[in-house]
Protein backbone atom coordinates (compact mmCIF):
# COMPACT_ATOMS: atom_id res chain seq x y z
CA UNK A 1 0.00 0.00 0.00
CA UNK A 2 1.39 3.35 -1.07
CA UNK A 3 0.63 6.30 1.14
CA UNK A 4 0.47 9.75 -0.28
CA UNK A 5 2.75 12.32 1.27
CA UNK A 6 1.06 14.80 3.54
CA UNK A 7 -0.34 17.72 1.63
CA UNK A 8 1.48 20.92 2.49
CA UNK A 9 -0.81 23.62 3.75
CA UNK A 10 -0.64 26.93 1.93
CA UNK A 11 0.18 29.86 4.15
CA UNK A 12 -2.06 32.72 3.10
CA UNK A 13 0.33 35.26 4.61
CA UNK A 14 2.44 34.92 1.46
CA UNK A 15 -0.57 35.90 -0.62
CA UNK A 16 -1.25 38.84 1.70
CA UNK A 17 2.35 40.01 1.38
CA UNK A 18 2.14 39.76 -2.40
CA UNK A 19 -1.00 41.90 -2.57
CA UNK A 20 0.43 44.38 -0.05
CA UNK A 21 3.49 44.81 -2.26
CA UNK A 22 1.29 45.34 -5.32
CA UNK A 23 -0.93 47.87 -3.52
CA UNK A 24 1.95 49.76 -1.91
CA UNK A 25 3.89 49.86 -5.17
CA UNK A 26 0.92 51.20 -7.11
CA UNK A 27 0.20 53.73 -4.37
CA UNK A 28 3.84 54.82 -4.31
CA UNK A 29 3.96 55.20 -8.10
CA UNK A 30 0.82 57.33 -8.06
CA UNK A 31 2.15 59.38 -5.13
CA UNK A 32 5.29 60.21 -7.08
CA UNK A 33 3.17 61.90 -9.76
CA UNK A 34 1.88 64.48 -7.25
CA UNK A 35 3.58 67.75 -8.12
CA UNK A 36 3.51 69.42 -4.69
CA UNK A 37 6.21 67.93 -2.46
CA UNK A 38 4.31 68.51 0.78
CA UNK A 39 1.20 66.81 -0.64
CA UNK A 40 3.33 63.90 -1.84
CA UNK A 41 4.90 63.26 1.59
CA UNK A 42 2.03 61.47 3.37
CA UNK A 43 1.08 59.03 0.56
CA UNK A 44 4.77 58.22 0.10
CA UNK A 45 5.17 57.61 3.82
CA UNK A 46 2.13 55.29 3.90
CA UNK A 47 3.44 53.35 0.89
CA UNK A 48 6.91 52.91 2.32
CA UNK A 49 5.48 51.93 5.72
CA UNK A 50 3.27 49.32 4.02
CA UNK A 51 6.26 47.89 2.16
CA UNK A 52 8.27 47.69 5.39
CA UNK A 53 5.40 46.05 7.29
CA UNK A 54 4.80 43.58 4.44
CA UNK A 55 8.48 42.67 4.51
CA UNK A 56 8.32 42.11 8.27
CA UNK A 57 5.28 39.85 7.76
CA UNK A 58 7.14 37.96 5.03
CA UNK A 59 10.16 37.39 7.28
CA UNK A 60 8.02 36.33 10.26
CA UNK A 61 6.01 33.96 8.07
CA UNK A 62 9.13 32.43 6.56
CA UNK A 63 10.74 31.93 9.98
CA UNK A 64 7.59 30.30 11.36
CA UNK A 65 7.49 27.81 8.47
CA UNK A 66 6.15 24.47 9.67
CA UNK A 67 5.38 25.74 13.17
CA UNK A 68 1.94 27.07 12.41
CA UNK A 69 -1.08 24.92 13.11
CA UNK A 70 -3.44 27.74 12.22
CA UNK A 71 -6.71 26.62 10.72
CA UNK A 72 -8.75 28.89 8.50
CA UNK A 73 -12.11 30.06 9.80
CA UNK A 74 -14.42 31.63 7.25
CA UNK A 75 -17.38 32.07 9.59
CA UNK A 76 -17.56 35.87 9.12
CA UNK A 77 -17.11 35.83 5.36
CA UNK A 78 -20.78 36.41 4.56
CA UNK A 79 -20.94 39.54 6.71
CA UNK A 80 -17.67 40.84 5.28
CA UNK A 81 -18.98 40.34 1.75
CA UNK A 82 -22.21 42.18 2.62
CA UNK A 83 -20.24 45.12 3.99
CA UNK A 84 -17.98 45.14 0.93
CA UNK A 85 -21.09 45.39 -1.26
CA UNK A 86 -22.51 48.16 0.95
CA UNK A 87 -19.22 50.03 0.68
CA UNK A 88 -19.29 49.70 -3.12
CA UNK A 89 -22.87 50.97 -3.14
CA UNK A 90 -21.78 53.92 -0.97
CA UNK A 91 -18.98 54.79 -3.40
CA UNK A 92 -21.42 54.62 -6.30
CA UNK A 93 -24.01 56.70 -4.46
CA UNK A 94 -21.38 59.28 -3.45
CA UNK A 95 -20.31 59.53 -7.08
CA UNK A 96 -23.86 60.30 -8.15
CA UNK A 97 -25.33 62.39 -5.32
CA UNK A 98 -22.19 63.52 -3.51
CA UNK A 99 -20.54 62.94 -0.15
CA UNK A 100 -22.98 64.91 1.99
CA UNK A 101 -26.04 62.92 0.91
CA UNK A 102 -24.45 59.49 0.56
CA UNK A 103 -22.58 59.47 3.88
CA UNK A 104 -25.60 59.73 6.22
CA UNK A 105 -27.29 56.88 4.34
CA UNK A 106 -24.15 54.74 4.53
CA UNK A 107 -23.62 55.48 8.22
CA UNK A 108 -27.23 54.71 9.13
CA UNK A 109 -27.30 51.42 7.18
CA UNK A 110 -23.92 50.36 8.56
CA UNK A 111 -24.83 51.08 12.16
CA UNK A 112 -28.14 49.25 11.77
CA UNK A 113 -26.49 46.17 10.26
CA UNK A 114 -23.85 46.17 13.01
CA UNK A 115 -26.63 45.89 15.57
CA UNK A 116 -27.09 49.47 16.74
CA UNK A 117 -30.75 50.06 17.62
CA UNK A 118 -30.47 53.35 19.50
CA UNK A 119 -32.06 55.50 16.81
CA UNK A 120 -31.33 58.74 18.65
CA UNK A 121 -27.60 57.92 18.67
CA UNK A 122 -27.79 56.80 15.04
CA UNK A 123 -29.38 60.12 14.05
CA UNK A 124 -26.77 62.11 15.97
CA UNK A 125 -23.85 60.23 14.38
CA UNK A 126 -25.45 60.21 10.94
CA UNK A 127 -25.87 63.99 10.97
CA UNK A 128 -22.81 65.06 12.96
CA UNK A 129 -20.15 63.29 10.85
CA UNK A 130 -21.02 65.04 7.55
CA UNK A 131 -21.51 68.31 9.45
CA UNK A 132 -18.09 67.94 11.09
CA UNK A 133 -16.49 67.16 7.74
CA UNK A 134 -18.18 70.22 6.21
CA UNK A 135 -17.08 72.53 9.02
CA UNK A 136 -13.51 71.25 9.07
CA UNK A 137 -12.73 70.70 5.40
CA UNK A 138 -15.03 73.13 3.56
CA UNK A 139 -15.10 76.07 5.94
CA UNK A 140 -11.87 75.80 7.94
CA UNK A 141 -9.48 74.40 5.33
CA UNK A 142 -11.30 75.62 2.22
CA UNK A 143 -11.15 72.19 0.55
CA UNK A 144 -13.92 71.11 -1.77
CA UNK A 145 -15.65 67.83 -0.97
CA UNK A 146 -16.90 65.94 -4.07
CA UNK A 147 -20.46 66.98 -4.80
CA UNK A 148 -21.30 64.14 -7.17
CA UNK A 149 -22.59 64.19 -10.73
CA UNK A 150 -25.88 65.73 -9.66
CA UNK A 151 -24.05 68.53 -7.85
CA UNK A 152 -25.78 67.97 -4.53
Amino acid sequence: MVTKPAKKKFNYNYLSVFFLYIWAGAFLLSAITIKDASSRMFPSFISIAAIILATILLIKTYRAKGKSTESMDFSGSREALIFALILLAYIGLATVVGFYFATPVYLFVSMYLLGQRNYKLMAIVTLSIPLGVYLFFDLLLGMQIPMGMLGM
